[in-house]
């Protein structure tokens, strides 16, 4: 669904230096993904006397970029790699971590188990901000917590460069500078001293000084965050020569915060992209659905159900345990437990009180922190005791649960994206619960034209909810309600008899085009179920 948009962005602003599409993300990973089209260039067509490029109509232009101009699957394999580094870097990151608190043993576990969680491997493989911000926004956490341990030349920069990239990467980011001073504060009120390893022999002590360094390191990583922001948008206030984004949005939702944004416009402060973009997402309004219900902005306990039923049961029992086992022995080990419970507990607090209901990818984040509470169970699983009398049944405990979160993994792959626990029976019950991005993102299409070919179906009536075009994967179709926008003109009734396909947001969600047409059909046994996306029905007769 989102892909096209990403790219065409990151694409523009890494080889043209235009900022015109899709401001309502800062442009560094978008950039990153679109870093191999712009090596390679030469093969690429990017037609800037478009009039939907001029125009600046994102999403037809990303269309015609990808689907018309290109090869969209070569362009996309190529992008989609970009963000499969990161979720190695972000691997990469949890595994050092967990090392660094419990050894070698426990953290190979966690990161075993990084492998093979569905969402994160969902999103790992897709041109979104999503898992980049995820990445980012965890290693300046992990960073903060080393400075917080020791001071050292190599641990500031470390929680330098990650805290920047964050900042170039989502607005959701935002959110890490006061997490970050309130974490640090803490540190500083301690009584303990704090370590510093370069040119001090002596560690700090006392509260003052260690106040004041606190408030020189946020101040610093403000300052370069301001910086980046300005260099991720090439040094110039307008994002492309055919003008400035009036910055209108958002002004009856928070009018307080708008008049600050508009104050930071009319000083030219920040880049005129970024403060369009933030004030999009101040004034975002989106529809949502849940468990057969739409809302026009949300329930409180969406995010809550969704994680819930979306993370593997298996991890569920052992993040709830090890969280558990960290509040019995908060003595202990609460200088570290604040900086891996304090950031995932504030961001699923704000998501909670947000009205954008659209996707457990919203709460990405928390991911990582919750495999190393994880973390927590593994290591008194594994630890021996006085007795050793039932040693080897926390043995096998951690053998079973590792297999139980392989098992649910195994059994969803490649489909991740669709991935939901048993506990609600799993992917097919999905859409009784969630849609969009949970569920159905438009990533079903080669699974349908496949289906098509095995079973010499040459026509199909398709209601699609994606922005992949069926057409380029040799499609023929009748587009019915719900089609993606370069369809709309064409849509019409049904071929019948025939197949009809209705991917399950449209089938379910009456904020795409009217769950209630397609109502009848939920009541039918679809033929095959696609990629647990793609319902496709035989119908003989109009059902409306």
């Amino acid at each position: 669904m989102d892909e096209p948009e990403h790219l065409v962005a990151g694409y523009a602003a890494l080889k043209l230096g235009d900022y015109r599409m899709g401001a309502e993300h800062p442009p560094f990973l978008r950039m990153w993904a679109a870093l191999p089209l712009v090596l390679a260039s030469s093969n690429i067509k990017f037609n800037t006397n478009s009039p939907r490029w001029l125009a600046g109509d994102e999403y037809p232009f990303a269309h015609q970029f990808l689907y018309q101009d290109n090869d969209a699957d070569r362009l996309l394999f190529r992008a989609r790699f970009m963000i499969a580094l990161l979720g190695v870097l972000l691997g990469v990151l949890l595994f050092s971590w967990a090392r660094e608190l419990s050894g070698f043993w426990p953290a190979t576990i966690v990161l075993g188990l990084y492998c093979v969680e569905p969402n994160l491997v969902a999103h790992s493989g897709l041109v979104t901000t999503d898992l980049g911000a995820t990445c980012f926004i965890f290693g300046a956490v992990y960073f903060a917590w080393r400075t917080a341990r020791e001071l050292s030349p190599g641990n500031l920069i470390g929680l330098a460069v990650f805290f920047a990239l964050a900042q170039v990467s989502k607005y959701s980011a935002l959110l890490l500078g006061p997490v970050l001073l309130a974490l640090l504060l803490v540190r500083a009120l301690s009584a303990a001293p704090w370590p510093w390893r370069s040119g001090r022999p002596k560690p700090l002590t006392g509260w003052r000084p260690k106040v004041v360094l606190v408030v020189a390191i946020v101040g610093g990583l403000l300052a370069l965050s301001y910086g980046a922001i300005w260099a991720g948008y090439d040094f110039r206030y307008a994002p492309s020569e055919a003008g400035v984004f009036a910055i209108t949005a958002g002004a009856e939702h928070r009018p307080h915060l708008m008049r600050f944004v508009q104050w930071i416009q009319q000083h030219h402060l920040l880049p005129n992209a970024s403060i369009h973009g933030f004030a999009s997402v101040l004034a975002r309004q989106h529809p949502a659905y849940l468990c057969g219900k739409v809302g026009p902005q949300g329930w409180w306990y969406y995010f809550p159900l969704a994680f819930l039923i979306k993370t593997p049961l298996a991890l569920l029992v052992m993040s709830l345990g090890g969280l558990t086992w960290c509040i019995f022995r908060w003595g202990k080990v609460h200088p570290d437990a604040l900086f891996m419970v304090g950031p995932p507990v504030f961001y699923f607090g704000t998501a909670v009180v947000s009205h954008v209901n659209i996707g457990l990818r919203h709460i990405l984040v928390i991911y990582p922190f919750i495999l190393l509470w994880a973390g927590w169970t593994i290591t008194a699983l594994l630890a021996p005791t006085a007795t050793r009398s039932w040693f080897p049944w926390r043995r096998f405990a951690l053998i079973v649960l590792c297999a139980g979160q392989l098992a649910e993994f195994v059994a969803i792959y490649p489909h991740c994206l669709a991935f939901f626990n048993i506990a609600v029976g799993g992917p097919r019950h999905g859409a009784d619960y969630l849609v969009d991005s949970n569920l159905d993102w438009g990533q079903d299409l080669k699974l349908l034209k496949q289906w098509m070919m095995q079973n010499h179906v040459r026509h199909i009536n398709l209601s699609y909810f994606g922005h992949a075009d069926p057409a380029y994967y040799g499609i023929e179709d009748t587009p019915l309600p719900g089609a993606p926008f370069f369809d709309q003109e064409r849509i019409a009734a049904p071929r019948l008899p025939g197949y009809v396909a209705v991917s399950a947001t449209n089938l379910r969600c009456s904020y795409t085009g009217g769950s209630s047409w397609y109502a009848p059909l939920q009541a039918r046994t679809p033929v095959v179920v696609l990629g647990y996306s793609i319902y496709v029905y035989w119908v003989e007769k109009p059902w409306w």
